[in-house]
């Protein structure tokens, strides 16, 4: 509960892509819809620990909460938590998750 190092720590920055955001989209739609649930531990692939170049250094083989990556994702533009979250809404497929943004996108 420290804060050990802050820099503009009240800034208001927006998320770094229009993928994140779409991501973040997603993921809220799905907690909503109950598919997801904030406490539910995301697994880490291999794909989405050698993320980059923003990310929290999660290791294959960890697991993430949908909070956790969602916290990661906004604050720190964490692509590596956000491959996790799009990893399982997707069940594990880049095409499938891309055809979920572009469906969103055309709604």
């Amino acid at each position: 509960g420290k804060v050990l190092h802050e820099n503009n720590a009240d800034a208001v920055t927006p998320p770094a892509s229009l993928t994140k955001m779409m991501t973040l989209y997603l993921t809220f739609k799905a907690l909503r819809e109950k598919r997801l649930t904030f406490e539910q531990k995301l697994p880490v692939s291999k794909r989405a620990s050698l993320a980059a170049p923003c990310k929290l250094w999660l290791k294959p083989g960890a697991v993430i909460t949908v909070r956790d990556a969602i916290l990661g994702m906004v604050t720190k533009s964490a692509n590596d938590a956000s491959i996790a979250v799009a990893e399982e809404l997707a069940k594990g497929s880049e095409p499938q998750f891309a055809a979920l943004m572009t469906q969103q996108a055309r709604r």
